[in-house]
């Protein structure tokens, strides 16, 4: 992968559609940008911290920054199928910690709370508290794909 720094300006412009999406304000030394199979990669002091046009937020960027993102906590069952690559479906569920509707970007976590997972959300929470059933959020990111294996 090709990678090189970003200008000052460019940084800024990168940081500020970051705080406008996600309300969290990185002041990182040095921010590089990776372009890879028309995929984009923005590395924050080396580490792979948003990937896509979308800048979607890398679980390492979750660790390491401390991003909180909006949350569904999910059960056993869902957490492994999740951590094969598996989109999320709503009876796997347990709790949101968000007012999610189509198109935001969420965490996924385990029931002690760890983030396994990023994903988009296909239907609303109301949808999906009323109707009980079908996929609620399309995986993008989980421990252990090959986004995931570009962090370490």
């Amino acid at each position: 992968m090709q990678r090189h720094f970003l200008s000052e300006k460019e940084t800024e412009e990168l940081l500020e559609k970051i705080k406008e999406k996600y309300n969290i304000s990185l002041s990182p030394q040095k921010v590089e940008i990776g372009k890879e199979k028309k995929e984009v990669y923005y590395f924050l002091d080396g580490v792979l911290s948003f990937f896509s046009q979308d800048l979607i937020p890398t679980l390492c960027a979750i660790y390491k920054f401390n991003i909180s993102l909006p949350s569904v906590k999910v059960d056993e069952g869902a957490v492994r199928a999740v951590l094969k690559g598996a989109d999320l479906f709503v009876p796997g569920i347990k709790e949101y910690n968000c007012n999610c509707k189509p198109g935001d970007i969420i965490a996924v976590t385990t029931m002690e709370g760890k983030a396994i997972a990023v994903m988009k959300v296909l239907i609303s929470k109301e949808d999906a508290e009323k109707e009980k059933r079908g996929k609620f959020s399309k995986n993008l990111h989980y421990l252990g794909d090959e986004i995931w294996k570009m962090c370490n």
